[in-house]
């Protein structure tokens, strides 16, 4: 088992864009279905299949509106998302499942429902006996007219992202901290045990939270 940066693809990217796109990255994966929200759940789903099928006019949906004004618009959101999934094919990359973490409260703050999702990212990789294992940190966000449930991953925020996304937030609430943002090279016998580690670790977090 050794690390690396799943995402040094992207170095030679503007920052800024670097940093949407590994946004995107991490919202599209095949979701758990066990939150206990029904319209969250049902959200989670929609944008599962969106992404699975590479329906990129359904994956937008069910973003944050937040994440696409700082795209550009959606002309430029439409246009980054079909580049990512461009990117994943030529690099060999298949996003396989992820295990949501969903024993998380569902809070409000100023009218704005929230709720953090961490997630275990399972990946195939070039390698065909390798398998890439990661963390990440969705935020589902219940906002707007009509109201509705939409995503927005915090991964690779620092404060001062948080507050330009999430100004309601600033001052209000802690996020939580993520697993050790490294990529998990592993071979395919050793999955089982490695996301099953991985789940223990955000579970002792969130208590510890708590």
């Amino acid at each position: 088992m050794h690390n690396i940066d799943l995402f040094n693809q992207y170095r030679n990217l503007k920052p800024k864009r670097t940093f949407l796109i590994f946004i995107l990255l991490t919202i599209f994966y095949n979701t758990s279905s066990a939150q206990k929200d029904p319209q969250l759940r049902d959200a989670l789903s929609i944008i599962t299949k969106a992404s699975i099928s590479g329906d990129v006019e359904g994956i937008l949906s069910q973003t944050s509106f937040r994440l696409i004004e700082s795209m550009g618009g959606i002309e430029q959101a439409t246009k980054l998302t079909k580049e990512v999934y461009s990117s994943l094919t030529n690099y060999g990359i298949k996003f396989d499942s992820v295990i949501n973490y969903v024993d998380m409260e569902i809070s409000k703050i100023d009218g704005i429902a929230y709720c953090f999702i961490p997630q275990v990212l399972v990946m195939s990789m070039p390698e065909k006996d390798k398998i890439a294992i990661t963390s990440a940190n969705l935020l589902a966000l219940k906002e707007g007219e009509p109201e509705r449930w939409t995503f927005l991953n915090f991964n690779k925020m620092d404060q001062e992202k948080i507050n330009l996304f999430l100004p309601e937030f600033n001052g209000k609430i802690t996020l939580p901290k993520g697993l050790e943002k490294k990529t998990l090279v592993v071979g395919k016998e050793e999955v089982g045990k490695t996301v099953e580690q991985m789940m223990k670790l955000i579970d002792e977090s969130v208590k510890k939270r708590d």
